[in-house]
């Protein structure tokens, strides 16, 4: 596939064919690119500040605490990252809130421990994904202590940065409650996620050397093993090298796993070398009452029809459970600070009356009201539902701003994507998918996310995260929530442009020219959503729900870039 005549330039764009000597930009792991960084620069003085409001509102609500604990990680991690000498500051005060966690004395004076930090005018911070993305919970790795070998009484612990500078704190308090001695540092592997590799610092090695003159056994500690295991392994065979014996090796990770599908070089063998501990997640203990809805078991409740299902990567839901009596709904939406924010997203969300009344369950869990009512379809589609969506986006353009945008790598995500799955070479101009005022989208614009309770009762389900996750768009300009609902309820000419000149009206913001453009990108990131999820589960009945999706998404796609660029002729087949 790909351009079959030259190629001319249209106004801010080009599109040439890729010679035969060029070489395009491989992925690491993956045939088009979904996936965005998280990590963001932060002011160091306000997190601090961030932080000591969290520590003050843990005495009215203790579950803040964990909050708190995990900013401390964060800013912890950042620290150390950077090299900087605050970060011993910054480990004493994780220490100390992880002891408090697990409800075991320490130092009490946590803002003043806040106040020994001295922190630079910014910091890079990676969202702890764990905590904000799969339920993981700090306690978890408190509980895991009581499984660790009782011989030798002395642990060593190796956080491994990000998420793994809370995770073996709290691993520290448990043992401590078990009365052991217990050191800790952090470290970060370097390298290809497939092929990580940890060289340890002179100051490290010095402390490695200190433990084993105590004999200690050493404890890495970290969220996964994640699909290649390496990280882990870089840690535990950097540490044989160092002189550690195998046999006082121990990896503790958030899940159990087959080493026969790690995909690091020689993963099965070398993860059978060293022993490995699981947590036991807390969350199914919790819910255990409830109708367990996460991975797309929420259709088999809300769609009487399964040919009516939508598609589904079912691994990469979010953990979601409905109460016993079926009038509740508990989603996960994250701790720690990215935790907090979509809280007080869904709040502002219910308080405006575009979703459900909701309520804080605690554990990053929100409690939302199961609304009564019927899931839309496009043919819902008039007068009034348009309406509602130009409210609703105009809404979110106001009440959702971000001092971050994404739109750099947005636009990268599409010329990547538009080579690798059309064959063709986009270059967009710099300033194009760019946004003045960035927001975070709501990035779910499907007619079924909308509930009808009465002709003109319209609220938008699952409105707080998705916009602002690992996936693609992050932070950009609202044009991404208009072109999404516009592809996902299937608009002629003429509802669109009802929809963008309300929008324009409610909001002063015109968006007509960048729409089609904010179509493609929407489009192109959902083919490679499709295709990518749909290794995932071959075989299965979702396999053909994503297949249909990736076909729809590509042929929409192929659309917006056949009216962008005229004179390329492109195929329509489904590879």
């Amino acid at each position: 596939m790909g351009a079959t005549i030259p190629i001319s330039r249209s106004p801010g764009s080009q599109l040439q064919r890729p010679s035969a000597q060029q070489n395009p930009r491989e992925p690491a792991d993956t045939d088009l690119w979904i996936f965005r960084a998280g990590e963001k620069t932060v002011s160091g003085q306000a997190m601090l500040r961030e932080l000591s409001q969290a520590i003050r509102a843990s005495c009215d609500h203790p579950e803040g605490l964990v909050d708190a604990l995990i900013q401390a990680g964060q800013l912890e991690a950042a620290m150390a990252d950077a090299g900087l000498n605050g970060a011993e500051a910054a480990a004493a005060l994780t220490d100390n809130l992880a002891l408090a966690v697990t409800g075991q004395p320490g130092a009490d004076n946590w803002l003043e421990l806040v106040g020994r930090v001295t922190v630079p005018d910014s910091l890079r911070l990676s969202p702890p994904e764990g905590f904000t993305y799969y339920a993981l919970h700090p306690l978890d790795f408190g509980f895991i202590a009581a499984r660790v070998p009782e011989e030798p009484k002395a642990c060593a612990l190796l956080g491994i940065r990000s998420i793994g500078t809370t995770l073996s704190a709290m691993t520290m308090a448990g043992l401590k409650a078990q009365g052991r001695k217990v050191s800790r540092i952090t470290l970060r592997p370097s390298g290809h996620p497939y092929c990580r590799k940890m060289e340890f610092t002179p100051s490290q090695l010095g402390w490695i050397q200190r433990q084993m003159s105590e004999c200690a056994q050493f404890l890495i500690v970290d969220e996964g093993p994640g699909r290649s295991g390496s990280t882990f392994l870089s840690v535990a065979e950097a540490l044989v090298a160092a002189g550690v014996a195998r046999a006082a090796i121990t990896m503790l990770g958030s899940r159990a796993t087959d080493p026969q599908s790690l995909c690091a070089e020689d993963a099965p063998a070398r993860w059978k070398r060293f022993r490995f501990l699981s947590t036991v997640p807390s969350v199914s203990t919790r819910f255990a009452g409830c109708i367990y809805i996460g991975g797309g078991a929420w259709r088999k409740i809300f769609f009487a029809d399964a040919g009516h299902w939508p598609e589904s990567w079912t691994e990469m839901e979010r953990l979601k459970f409905l109460s016993p009596d079926q009038r509740t709904f508990f989603k996960f939406e994250g701790m720690g600070q990215v935790g907090c924010e979509f809280r007080e997203r869904a709040l502002l969300l219910d308080r405006a009356g575009f979703s459900p009344p909701v309520s804080d369950a605690g554990g990053g869990f929100l409690a939302y009201m199961r609304l009564k009512g019927r899931q839309l379809t496009p043919s819902d589609l008039d007068p009034a539902v348009l309406e509602h969506l130009a409210r609703y986006c105009a809404f979110r353009a106001s009440a959702f701003p971000s001092p971050e945008s994404s739109s750099g790598s947005l636009r990268q995500m599409v010329e990547f994507n538009v080579l690798r799955e059309f064959g063709v070479e986009l270059t967009l101009a710099d300033d194009e998918l760019a946004a003045r005022c960035p927001v975070i989208t709501d990035g779910r614009m499907q007619p079924y996310e909308w509930i009808a309770s009465g002709p003109e009762d319209i609220q938008k389900t699952d409105a707080a995260s998705h916009g602002d996750d690992h996936f693609f768009p992050g932070p950009c300009h609202i044009a991404w929530d208009l072109a999404g609902a516009a592809i996902e309820w299937q608009l002629g000419h003429d509802a669109l442009e009802f929809m963008i000149d309300r929008f324009r009206q409610l909001s002063g913001m015109d968006v007509s020219r960048q729409i089609e453009l904010y179509m493609l990108a929407y489009a192109v990131f959902r083919l490679g959503f499709a295709k990518m999820a749909i290794p995932k589960v071959a075989g299965s009945p979702e396999e053909s729900r994503l297949r249909a999706a990736y076909g729809h998404y590509r042929v929409e796609a192929g659309r917006r870039l056949g009216k962008l660029l005229p004179k390329v002729r492109l195929t329509a087949e489904v590879p």
